[in-house]
């Protein structure tokens, strides 16, 4: 059986998705308490082809301080300032200057 804390994430991740296909985009309330992520760049998460990000944040829950590789990218928008990960959003400072740059992407 899987651990209770996976399930709310898992279900608050497809709850986000389905509000985010709908339309709505998170607004700076909403993402008052995400993690900041600085210096980051799109990577490829580790033993994947999926596409995450790595930066520095000051107090990840599990990882703490520094550098950090995040969870597979579900949705993004740069210019909005913000990334939701399989596991979170993070709020998105100012880019590294290595990997590869969001307009890679298009």
């Amino acid at each position: 059986m899987s651990d209770p804390s996976e399930i709310e994430r898992r279900n608050a991740l497809l709850d986000d998705l389905q509000r985010l296909a709908d339309g709505w985009r998170p607004a700076a309330a909403d993402l008052a308490a995400a993690l900041v992520l600085e210096g980051w760049y799109i990577c490829l998460y580790p033993g994947s082809d999926r596409l995450a990000m790595c930066g520095f944040v000051a107090d990840h829950p599990r990882l703490g301080r520094g550098i950090i590789t995040t969870s597979p990218i579900m949705a993004a928008d740069f210019s909005g300032g913000w990334v939701r990960t399989c596991s979170r959003f993070y709020r998105i400072g100012d880019p590294g200057r290595s990997g590869l740059a969001p307009d890679a992407l298009s």
